[in-house]
């Protein structure tokens, strides 16, 4: 038995990865996210099935894994978002569309005193000042529903803070989080 199966689903989902950065457009970017999500899970059931031999042994050492798998939102999700795509039509991801945010510098706010906007853009203003932000449009993780339960986005991982909830950077966690299990496997095994 070797954990080589479960390595080949990590270049899978490493190529998904890269993929999913080169994309042209929304529905490249999409197969390859789900593309991705499949293939991490598979990383999970080859390593069980290359560990079968000394299971005995495995299934202890693996259980801190599963935990992990079932409590760390980003863990959970992956799962739950790899199950949605295989087992309904749910989408998993979509593109949010862009917006422009207008805020006071003073973030204890400020007053206007006028604001005229043409077509999209201020072309007159007397107030306190404000900060005006054009937010490009961007794809995002959507939640997703499995046996009556929802499953939001991840908003962290192992504690810290996600930048955003876009699919790269959760597939970007998730495979280093699964290179590291299988690593950690081969180490105590092979």
């Amino acid at each position: 038995m070797s954990l080589n199966a479960a390595k080949a689903e990590l270049r899978s989902a490493d190529r998904s990865l890269s993929n999913m950065k080169a994309a042209p457009n929304f529905e490249i970017f999409e197969e390859e996210w789900r593309d991705f999500l499949n293939c991490i899970e598979k990383v999970w059931n080859k390593t069980e099935r290359g560990c079968q031999s000394f299971r005995d042994k495995f299934q202890p050492w693996q259980g801190q894994f599963s935990r992990e798998r079932k409590k760390d939102a980003l863990l959970k999700y992956v799962k739950q978002a790899r199950d949605a795509d295989n087992h309904s039509i749910q989408e998993v991801a979509e593109v949010k569309p862009g917006s422009r945010t207008i805020d006071f510098v003073n973030p204890k706010g400020g007053y206007i005193e006028s604001m005229k906007i043409v077509n999209g853009n201020i072309v007159e203003f007397k107030g306190d000042p404000i900060v005006v932000q054009d937010h490009p449009p961007t794809v995002v993780a959507l939640k997703v529903k499995n046996n009556g339960n929802w499953y939001n986005p991840p908003r962290e991982h192992k504690g810290l803070q996600l930048k955003t909830q876009h699919p790269v950077e959760i597939a970007e966690l998730a495979l280093t989080y699964y290179r590291n299990f299988v690593t950690e496997a081969e180490a105590k095994f092979f």
